[in-house]
């Protein structure tokens, strides 16, 4: 999915498959001071992570680079393997399939590690007055709980054969991905965000006729500013890329058995294929809420990453922190070592430092740093030869974002990051 620097984006850098689990509803908590939390009392019992992703995998193997000893057990609903996530939009290209993509299996990193992994295993109840949980293999303890439970594809309503419909969103999606594929080629991407881009430029360099649907008016609108998308979107187009942007889906009709018909909003009639979803990520919440923690766009959690129970943490893509939803991977792995050291009793405050996200389109190269829907300020816009950059400031004077749209224009980004940080830090 995402790439953030050298990572990405739940749409996104080395990563797992996420588990996908439901909860009991059980009383709420205050959010725990830091007074209260640096003199912990732990039980003997095992630390738990719910979700074998990115950020369930990477902390286990935190906690036991921190300790040798301490008692580690994942639970998680696929199998566990250990594979990038990121290369899974643009895998295609590189001629990888879903072995090439794993490195490991579950019970090898489970070795490796020297922790217990469930996998195939849901989470269907925490009982948080015993710090209980409630699985389909039985009732298991834990001293500390941790929920990695990742994000899912956001569904809109079709009318119609769904069954036409797909999203890749971790290493079992891809493989079936793959598998589908070979007898296509014509592919309509639903969503014209930064996954959508990414897979186009995966697919139509891949050779395959590509067809992207979307409600912008330019591609990546939330973004980046116009002038950029419609460059991003001429670049793709040249290659090949066929854009319907602000519409969308309302019925698929199959046409015969190896290609349907999609109806559009706008009335428009597209043959395709395959159609794969690529409208964006929702936190998977339901856990946390019906165990009654505090839940907003995420699990809310604070300064350490815990949530309003004390002995219960978040992490990864599933997470609200004070700014806001953390889908890329560059906040999580900064998370990792703070929630690391607190899990064992040594309390560390998160420091989140500004990253920039690198969107997988060579076709034409960009770098962005997201601007807060809620941010006020124009963007300032320059071209270098062919290239484009972009930068986001408040009616204050600071820079709040950027997005630099080329491959010369990439030397910028360190030097721009270098003032946007700068910026914050006087802020």
């Amino acid at each position: 999915m995402i790439e953030i620097t050298d990572d990405a984006p739940l749409e996104e850098v080395a990563a797992v498959s996420s588990a996908s689990v439901e909860a009991s509803v059980q009383p709420n908590t205050a959010q725990p001071l830091p007074s209260e939390v640096t003199q912990p009392v732990f039980s003997n019992d095992p630390i738990v992570i719910i979700g074998s992703g990115h950020s369930g995998y990477q902390l286990a193997a935190a906690l036991r680079a921190q300790s040798e000893t301490v008692a580690i057990t994942v639970f998680t609903a696929d199998d566990g393997a250990l594979y990038s996530k990121p290369a899974l939009s643009n895998a295609l290209v590189m001629n990888k399939d879903g072995d090439a993509l794993q490195s490991e299996s579950a019970l090898e990193w489970e070795s490796r590690l020297n922790i217990r992994v469930y996998p195939h295993t849901r989470v269907e109840q925490i009982n948080r007055a015993n710090s209980t949980l409630h699985t389909s293999i039985g009732k298991y303890a834990y001293s500390r709980l941790v929920l990695a439970t990742g994000a899912s594809p956001i569904e809109i309503p079709i009318e119609g054969d769904r069954s036409w419909v797909m999203s890749v969103n971790d290493l079992v999606d891809y493989r079936r991905f793959r598998a589908e594929l070979q007898d296509k080629k014509r592919i309509a991407i639903l969503g014209d965000g930064l996954i959508g881009c990414e897979f186009a430029n995966d697919l139509i360099e891949s050779g395959y006729e590509v067809t992207v649907i979307g409600l912008g008016q330019w591609p990546m609108e939330r973004l980046i500013p116009q002038q950029l998308g419609e460059s991003l979107q001429s670049a793709l187009a040249d290659r090949g890329v066929q854009w319907a942007l602000q519409d969308s889906i309302t019925r698929i009709e199959p046409r015969s058995e190896s290609s349907a018909v999609l109806h559009l909003n706008s009335g428009k009639q597209i043959e395709a294929d395959l159609v794969l979803s690529a409208v964006g990520l929702k936190p998977n919440v339901s856990l946390a809420e019906r165990a009654g923690l505090e839940v907003g766009r995420g699990i809310k959690v604070n300064q350490f990453g815990q949530t309003s129970d004390e002995n219960i943490y978040s992490l990864g893509d599933c997470v609200e922190t004070e700014q806001g939803w953390q889908p890329y991977i560059a906040p999580i792995n900064q998370m990792i070592p703070s929630v690391a050291k607190s899990l064992l009793g040594d309390v560390a405050p998160i420091s989140l430092t500004p990253t920039p996200v690198i969107v997988k389109t060579p076709i034409l190269p960009l770098t962005i740093f997201p601007v807060a829907a809620e941010e006020q300020g124009q963007w300032y816009i320059e071209t270098q030869a062919d290239e484009l950059t972009a930068a986001f400031y408040s009616p204050e004077g600071a820079m709040l974002g950027f997005a630099l749209l080329g491959r010369k224009v990439q030397s910028l980004r360190g030097p721009w990051l270098d003032q946007l940080s700068l910026k914050l830090s006087v802020a």
